[in-house]
């Protein structure tokens, strides 16, 4: 390792050289680009607000603007502040946790569950309203058929092929349909069953108080009770230091005694309704 220079054995030179170090490190450029898509124009941040002028003529902030609300924040080119302007952005929240985007000429997107998709919604907007993107082709634009004296041998043969993957697309959604109706009878004779297997337990637990036996003696009947049926919660916190169960063996008792509430108290939620 060099020795440091000192105050005493630094020279002329090496000051000078510090300096223009220190100078570069803090004038070295903060660029920004514009937020219009497919714009590749910068300005020099730094040197803006620092009130000099920038490294490259190109990179000057004379004319920018910025964006500091809606989905898309950031800085605008001269070239693109009018048309932006003209479709300043702003996000709305909608109910159930979604979000759209109202533009500054009217046009508003579909809700969407994540917000992130806002800013490439309101870009292609940006775009179609420029003229430099397609409108998508809908329905009603499509042209009209043609007449069979009009058609040619590779539109005819277009047409089969189109007609092939037709009717192997139906074939696919046919089998795609029967699998998910299996699936679901399947889940839902299971679940059936289920249920009628815990009444069953149930049922039987219920029997057991009526012959005086203590379902909160033994840990194991205890739990049973506790996830089939219930304790309340007085009698739930004496078995719990009863049986040493932790906070989390707790937790867990009530969260599953929740999960089979509806299949064990059908009546009480019909009555509640």
């Amino acid at each position: 390792m060099t020795d440091q220079p000192t105050l005493a054995t630094l020279t002329e030179e090496q000051l000078a050289d510090l300096i223009a170090k220190a100078t570069a490190f803090r004038n070295q450029p903060s660029l920004r680009q514009c937020l219009y898509p497919g714009c590749l124009r910068e300005f020099d941040m730094a040197a803006r607000m620092d009130g000099r002028e920038p490294a490259r003529p190109s990179w000057s902030g004379t004319g920018w603007r910025q964006v500091t609300r809606g989905p898309s924040t950031g800085s605008v080119c001269p070239d693109h502040v009018g048309i932006v302007t003209e479709h300043l952005p702003r996000t709305v929240d909608v109910p159930n946790g979604r979000w759209m985007v109202a533009c500054a000429c009217g046009w508003m997107s579909r809700s969407q569950t994540y917000g992130g998709l806002l800013r490439p919604l309101w870009e292609e907007h940006l775009l179609l309203a420029a003229g430099e993107l397609a409108a998508p082709v809908t329905f009603a634009e499509t042209p009209g058929r043609l007449s069979l004296a009009e058609h040619t041998e590779a539109s005819l043969a277009e047409l089969y092929e189109v007609l092939e993957d037709t009717e192997h697309d139906r074939a696919e959604t046919r089998a795609a349909a029967q699998a998910m109706y299996k699936a679901w009878d399947w889940h839902r004779n299971t679940v059936g069953g289920i249920a009628r297997a815990v009444n069953a337990v149930c049922n039987m637990m219920r029997l057991g108080v009526a012959d005086t036996r203590d379902w909160s003696a033994d840990r194991h009947d205890a739990y049973l009770w506790a996830v089939l049926i219930g304790w309340d919660d007085d009698t739930l916190k004496d078995v719990a230091a009863r049986h040493r169960w932790n906070e989390h063996r707790v937790r867990y008792v009530r969260e599953m005694r929740a999960l089979l509430s509806p299949i064990t108290d059908p009546q009480k939620q019909e009555a509640a309704e």
